[in-house]
């Protein structure tokens, strides 16, 4: 991700995107973690297994684990994984 991304992903705020937003992680083709707020800091080891993770032709991937949603968009060597509750 460009530094201009990046500083992009910092000023939005996630709950607006994805409604129960509860933090981010995001990491380069090398899994060197760009940004990561949220659960997303407590997940860093999350970043091997999920950069195995096959996404679809847009580059998307959905994931759930107990009570979690882990969102995945994958571009251009970059995986941005935002981690949401999931509604009940």
């Amino acid at each position: 991700m460009s530094d201009q991304i990046t500083g992009e992903l910092q000023s939005i705020d996630l709950t607006t995107v994805i409604p129960n937003a509860i933090g981010l992680l995001a990491f380069d083709e090398n899994k060197n973690v760009i940004d990561s707020s949220g659960v997303g800091k407590e997940r860093l080891d999350d970043v091997n297994e999920l950069s195995n993770i096959e996404t679809n032709s847009e580059g998307f991937a959905l994931l759930s684990e107990k009570n979690i949603k882990v969102y995945i968009y994958k571009q251009e060597g970059k995986t941005v994984v935002v981690y949401a509750y999931e509604k009940v």
